[in-house]
């Protein structure tokens, strides 16, 4: 009696870590799109708004492809994104003189010079009491942590289909 075994299909054809490779990579910008959008949805909007304020400056980014290690990476290069996001604990220095003009003119109504006669008192306050972060790089990650893994599940299926043929 004799049995004989083909080997067919990807995985033994030695495709197997490109075609990982590959949806691993869809599901990395996949999951970084999907987190930048619900980053700025939650993000609060300045002065310049979506244009020109910390909102423009989210941006997400698939780094390491074509290496083992595949990372996706959302956030921001504005230094004003930090405190933000974190917020700032009371007894620190003050913010810098002239950073609140144009937000204090935009959120209250005023002209920028009566703006720029109480920035110091707002200044005062914020050294003082702090305020609280807006959390939203943490939010948008805690909140759709389920759909994340849902993505990188629905690729593991795919992975495996495509083994399979």
């Amino acid at each position: 009696m004799t049995a004989t075994v083909t080997i067919k299909g990807n995985l033994f054809a030695g495709k197997a870590p490109r075609i990982v490779e590959r949806h691993l990579q869809a599901a990395m910008h996949e999951a970084v799109a999907f987190l930048e959008r619900a980053v700025k949805e939650i993000t609060p909007r300045g002065v310049l708004g979506a244009e020109g304020g910390l909102l423009s400056t989210i941006q997400g980014e698939v780094m390491g492809k074509g290496a083992p290690l595949i990372k996706g990476i959302v956030g921001t290069g504005s230094k004003y994104g930090e405190v933000v996001e974190k917020g700032r604990t009371p007894g620190r220095a003050m913010p810098p003189k002239g950073v609140l003009v144009r937000w204090l003119a935009w959120k209250m109504g005023i002209d920028d010079t009566t703006a720029a006669r109480i920035e110091f008192v707002v200044r005062r306050k914020i050294a003082r009491k702090g305020f609280e972060g807006a959390h939203m790089f943490e939010k948008a990650f805690t909140e759709n942590f389920s759909h994340i893994q849902g993505i990188f599940e629905r690729m593991g299926f795919s992975i495996a289909r495509e083994m399979d043929t």
